[in-house]
């Protein structure tokens, strides 16, 4: 028979915890205040009310299967638009790869971008990936008890935000390196398990939405393969009624020959 855990051991923090909980605070607390000034210079605040009201906005908007709440985030109420101070990261990224036009990256959006592509939308791509590999380690008790795997993923995340930060400007660049060598030295509180929650359900909500997606293409898939089924159908209806037309005209010419031909007897 198994033995119980231990209460005291399960809850107690750990360095492998630690070490969570600080990658989470770099992703989720570092990503989302970079995220959002990238998006404010893509779409400054001044211009975001006109750019949510646009019909295509919405249109784009709408196919990119935005939550409920992520709806009422951008769109309070008739009339009244979102700001970006509310926007969480979720958000932020789904905004950046959709209203902001940004060219993804050769690999796409979803893998893990070439070593040598430092352009923004590869670096965002980046940030997604490196938040897959933490989520890994959900199923480990929240621990990356691997100090060296901590420290590698760490160097990879800064790597990724300074380069995103800099594309702000130079000085922000500079402050963001200082920031999150900051970061790592910096103790703990109770408020970075608030980062640990976002960042479980931003990749959550990322696989519901794809899941949603990947639905969609397979009912559109089966509905176009009923379309061609059925279309089939009536050419092939069609056809038969017309070789019956051809053969009835085709018969009709035949009698038509034969009446008038002369007869025998007259030509005898």
């Amino acid at each position: 028979m198994a033995t119980a855990p231990d209460p005291d051991e399960v809850l107690c923090s750990t360095r492998g915890k630690e070490n969570f909980q600080r990658i989470s605070r770099l992703l989720i607390s570092g990503g989302t205040a970079l995220l959002r000034e990238i998006f404010d210079l893509y779409c400054p605040p001044s211009n975001l009310p006109a750019t949510l009201n646009n019909p295509a906005t919405e249109k784009q908007l709408k196919a990119a299967k935005l939550t409920k709440p992520q709806w009422d985030c951008l769109y309070p109420s008739p009339g009244v638009y979102g700001k970006s101070t509310d926007f969480d990261i979720t958000l932020l990224f789904r905004l950046l790869r959709t209203i902001c036009k940004l060219i993804p990256p050769a690999t796409g959006w979803d893998a893990l971008p070439t070593s040598t592509d430092h352009s923004l939308a590869a670096d965002l791509a980046r940030i997604k990936c490196y938040r897959n590999s933490v989520y890994g380690h959900v199923h480990q008790q929240m621990e990356i008890t691997d100090d060296f795997k901590f420290l590698s993923l760490w160097r990879e995340i800064k790597e990724a935000l300074v380069r995103i930060a800099g594309h702000v400007n130079p000085a922000k660049r500079r402050e963001w390196q200082e920031a999150i060598d900051k970061f790592l030295r910096d103790p703990l509180t109770a408020e970075h398990e608030r980062n640990v929650n976002e960042l479980l359900e931003w990749y959550r909500n990322d696989t519901d939405v794809k899941k949603s997606i990947e639905e969609l293409a397979a009912t559109t898939n089966e509905r176009f393969d009923e379309m061609k089924t059925a279309l089939k159908g009536i050419y092939e209806l069609m056809l038969e009624e017309k070789t019956q037309e051809t053969n009835a005209l085709y018969k009709c010419s035949e009698v038509q020959e034969l009446t008038n031909m002369p007869s025998q007897s007259a030509t005898g």
